[in-house]
């Protein structure tokens, strides 16, 4: 729908471009995903997903939600959630951070403000890691990943060379790869579509970057059929209209 309208002045954009979005499609359908979930559990007063059936989404046809209940509620999905859980609370310190509930977005504009220039990505990584007023790391593998990521960059950038504020590959390398489509330090966010992307350029690939997991049964390329579909009605009016704005006219009818 998109590219039948518009195009991109270099062809080398639109394989980044295809990696973006599914990344950014991808990460917000399973936040999505998750909110209709815990909305049924809390609705319904169930942690039983055969109960959630008549709690679909309105976004959502009734059928395909009532076959993920089903698939929610096998062992094997059970089974893969229960494990998740022990992981977070086995590695605690994956997800310690000193921003609270500020977002890295209003970090990042508490900082220009201060410098009275936009942070670099070690000021801002540096804010929302390390303990105020303190020069320790709020956890060892934060402290692990910026001493790999330091030498990475010793080694590949000759002394006295200038060095990009962010190296995403050497980043990326050094926090353990991609994992479900985050990055160690930029979670959920338009920045780590950016840096998936530069990292997507420099390596095979990426697994990351694969289609939707099917529904059960042969629904799964409906599925995906659907939330294309989904994507396209939302993602393309909001595209047309920022272009409208853009060029300063009003959006097409």
């Amino acid at each position: 729908m998109f590219t039948r309208r518009y195009m991109f002045t270099r062809p080398e954009d639109l394989p980044r471009a295809r990696v973006i979005w599914e990344s950014t499609a991808q990460t917000n359908f399973r936040k999505s995903m998750w909110e209709a979930r815990d909305k049924a559990a809390k609705t319904k007063g169930s942690q039983n997903p055969t109960a959630w059936m008549d709690y679909s989404p309105v976004w959502m046809r009734r059928d395909y939600w009532e076959s993920l209940c089903h698939r929610w509620a096998t062992g094997p999905w059970q089974e893969g959630s229960q494990a998740a859980k022990r992981n977070r609370a086995a590695h605690p310190e994956k997800n310690v951070h000193t921003s609270g509930s500020v977002s890295y977005a209003t970090h990042s504009q508490e900082l220009r403000h201060e410098l009275e220039r936009a942070p670099t990505f070690r000021e801002l990584f540096e804010r929302t890691h390390k303990q105020k007023g303190m020069d320790d790391y709020v956890s060892e593998s934060a402290r692990t990943i910026v001493e790999t990521y330091d030498k990475t960059m010793a080694d590949r950038y000759a002394e006295g060379t200038l060095q990009p504020d962010l190296d995403p590959k050497a980043w990326v390398d050094a926090a353990g790869g991609p994992r479900k489509d985050r990055v160690y330090s930029f979670g959920y966010s338009l920045y780590t579509t950016s840096v998936l992307s530069s990292y997507a350029s420099s390596v095979a690939p990426p697994a990351y970057a694969s289609s939707f997991a099917a529904t059960p049964g042969s629904g799964g390329e409906d599925m995906r059929t659907l939330i294309r579909e989904e994507l396209q009605l939302h993602f393309g009016t909001m595209v047309e209209q920022l272009i409208s704005a853009i060029r300063g006219v009003g959006p097409a009818q």
